[in-house]
C-alpha cells in the first residue's frame, strides 16, 4: 500500500474519517480535497427516499445502506463496514468489515510485542434483512505454532454474476495487495496476481473477466484480468491524462465506468475499452465513485457539495451519443456517504 499512499497523501479529511476507521491497511480513496465538517446522524430507521430502478447499496459512517423502492433501509450497525456489493439480482449484499484482536507482534528488531492486529472480513447477507454469513474470515489462525496469530485484510468484495465465485483483493501485510478469486461451493482459491498493488475489483457481465485499479507504477490504471487464469492482466493504455481509479463495467461489458483525477478535481468518465473513446459524464471537478444501472440508463455516484458528501443518481439520456445528461438526483440528505467506499447498484 505504500506507494499509493505516496501518490495520494493529500487526501480530503473527510474521507480521512472512513479511512481511518479501517486502518492504513485500506487501500487510499481519491477524492476531492474538502473542509472538515461536523460529522451528521446516522440513519437508523426506514426513511423515505427518491425512487429509482433497482437495489442500490452504499456505505454511511461504517455501516451499509440499501435503497430500493423509495425506501432507505440500514444493514449493519456497529459502524465496522464498507466496500458494499451486490449480487446480480439485488438480493444478497457483501461487504467488508474490520475487526481487533489482541495478539503477539514481531518488530523488526526481532522483538516480540503484545500488540492489537486488525483485520476485515467479507460478510454477506440479504438485503431484504436476516442474518449475516461469514465468507472470508480475516482471522485466519489464533495462536499458531508460533505464538502468533495469522491476520489477513480482505478487501473490495464482488460477486460474479452467476453468483458461484467471490473475486477479493487479499492483502496480508506484506506489502502485496492481490486479486483472489473463490468458488463459493468448493471454497478453492485462485491467486490471479503475483506481489502486485491492486484495489477495486469489478466482474465483467459475462463472468469472463475482473478489473482492478493498479498502483503499481506511478499513475494508478487499471488491469483487466482473466477470471480463470494466473497472471493474464493487461493494463488498459487508452485512458486521457490523469489518475485513473476505481472502475466497474457496463452492462454491456464494452466499457468502463470510472473516476479520473486530475489535479485536485475529481470527475465520472466512461471509456469505451475496445476504442479508447471517453466520455467525461460529470465535469464539476467534486464527483467520483460512480456506477451504471442494470439498465445502462442511468450512474450513481459520490458528490461533495459544501464539504459534505452525498449519493446522486444521473439519467444518462443521450450523454454517451455526444448529448448530455439529466441533472442529477440527490439521494442523500447529508449524512455522511463513505466516501473511500463505491456505491453497487443491482437490479
Amino acid at each position: 500500500m505504500r506507494g499509493r499512499e505516496l501518490i495520494f497523501g493529500a487526501i480530503a479529511l473527510a474521507l480521512l474519517v472512513t479511512y481511518a476507521a479501517f486502518g492504513s491497511q485500506l487501500y487510499a480513496s481519491v477524492g476531492p480535497t474538502v473542509a472538515a465538517t461536523p460529522m451528521p446522524t446516522v440513519p437508523r430507521t426506514e426513511l423515505p427516499a427518491p425512487k429509482v430502478p433497482g437495489t442500490l447499496a452504499f456505505a454511511i459512517q461504517g455501516d451499509v445502506f440499501v435503497i430500493r423502492d423509495g425506501l432507505m433501509n440500514h444493514q449493519t450497525a456497529e459502524g465496522r463496514n464498507q466496500q458494499p456489493a451486490l449480487s446480480s439480482d439485488g438480493r444478497v449484499v457483501l461487504f467488508a468489515r474490520r475487526g481487533l484482536i489482541d495478539g503477539r507482534s514481531r518488530l523488526a528488531t526481532g522483538q516480540i510485542v503484545n500488540a492489537q492486529l486488525g483485520f476485515s472480513d467479507i460478510v454477506s447477507k440479504s438485503s431484504s434483512g436476516g442474518q449475516e454469513t461469514l465468507l472470508v474470515p480475516g482471522l485466519r489462525a489464533r495462536n499458531n505454532a508460533s505464538g502468533f496469530h495469522e491476520v489477513s485484510w480482505y478487501l473490495s468484495p464482488a460477486l460474479s454474476p452467476d453468483g458461484r465465485r467471490l473475486a477479493f483483493i487479499e492483502d496480508d501485510g506484506g506489502g502485496a495487495a492481490d486479486l483472489v478469486v473463490m468458488d463459493l461451493g468448493t471454497r478453492r482459491r485462485l491467486i490471479l496476481s503475483g506481489g502486485s498493488d491492486l484495489a477495486d475489483a469489478a466482474w465483467s457481465p459475462d463472468g469472463r473477466s475482473i478489473v482492478t485499479t493498479s498502483y503499481n507504477t506511478d499513475t494508478p490504471g487499471f488491469v483487466i484480468w482473466a477470471a480463470d487464469r494466473t497472471g493474464s492482466g493487461q493494463r488498459l493504455t487508452k485512458l486521457p491524462e490523469g489518475e485513473a481509479y476505481r472502475a466497474s463495467y457496463s452492462p454491456d461489458g464494452k466499457s468502463l465506468v470510472y473516476t479520473l483525477r486530475v489535479g485536485a478535481r475529481n470527475d465520472v468518465h466512461v471509456v469505451e475499452i475496445a476504442s479508447g473513446r471517453d466520455i467525461a459524464l460529470t465535469t464539476d471537478g467534486k464527483s467520483w465513485n460512480g456506477v451504471m444501472s442494470p439498465d445502462g440508463r442511468w450512474v450513481a455516484f459520490l458528490r461533495e457539495q459544501g464539504g459534505v458528501i452525498d449519493l446522486y443518481a444521473m439519467e444518462l439520456a443521450d450523454a454517451l451519443t455526444g448529448g448530455a445528461a439529466k441533472p442529477a438526483l440527490k439521494l442523500t440528505k447529508g449524512q455522511g456517504i463513505d466516501g473511500a467506499s463505491r456505491p453497487a447498484w443491482a437490479q
